[in-house]
């Protein structure tokens, strides 16, 4: 019976690829396998940006390119669990190293680039790491904000990027003060979007902020 049902599964999918074309990337994922990339996240030289700001995985490879943009542009049901795991296990070492349980706080967007992509891909992502760590973290979506509108970082080159996003957050006194932090973004290139989101959580009265990227 179950081979009926898995043949039959098969045979829907392949329909529906049929009728609407996957995305090259979407057919990425889908041989995509958690053991892979928890093998290449190991493997990889991380970037490291003043022992504060981390990356974990290398964007440089097309298998993490593939996520990355699945993630950001989509939000595909596939890369969500896969980009969770990798960032959850960086989570877990600083976790066991907390007094306490920390806040976990994606970067957030300006309300105007919120509104034309329709959601914020690394609030999805730190939404499914808290999933998987109940309440050895506190999930605080709303502890950074954007004050200023960014030139899209990407959009920059890397010596106008250190200087684009300068004093463009703020964060929340009241969640803060006194708190271990651990801030999630997707991808860093410079660090410079997580080391303004460090400024701002420190200057708030965070006791410590540690900062993880997916991909750099």
């Amino acid at each position: 019976m179950g081979s009926v049902a898995s043949r039959a599964r098969i045979w829907i999918s392949a329909l529906v690829d049929t009728i609407i074309p996957p995305r090259k990337d979407e057919c990425a994922l889908r041989t995509m396998t958690q053991r892979e990339l928890s093998a290449l996240a190991r493997a990889s030289t991380r970037e490291d940006f003043g022992a504060i700001v981390c990356s974990l995985l290398p964007y440089r490879d097309a298998r993490v390119k593939a996520l990355v943009h699945e993630l950001k542009y989509h939000r595909s049901g596939d890369a969500l669990p896969l980009a969770a795991d990798i960032v959850r296990e960086e989570c877990l070492g600083i976790i066991s190293e907390s007094l306490s349980a920390p806040l976990l706080i994606p970067i957030p967007m300006h309300p105007t680039r919120a509104r034309e992509r329709g959601f914020n891909q690394t609030e999805a992502l730190c939404e499914e790491v808290a999933r998987g760590l109940g309440a050895s973290v506190r999930y605080e979506p709303s502890a950074l904000v954007r004050v200023r509108a960014t030139v899209q970082q990407q959009k920059l080159p890397r010596r106008l990027r250190l200087t684009n996003v300068k004093f463009s957050m703020s964060a929340q006194c009241a969640l803060i003060e006194g708190r271990s932090c651990i801030v999630i973004d997707d991808v860093t290139t410079t660090g410079s979007t997580l080391r303004e989101a460090r400024r701002a959580l420190l200057c708030a009265g965070a006791a410590e902020v540690r900062c993880i990227a997916l991909a750099g």
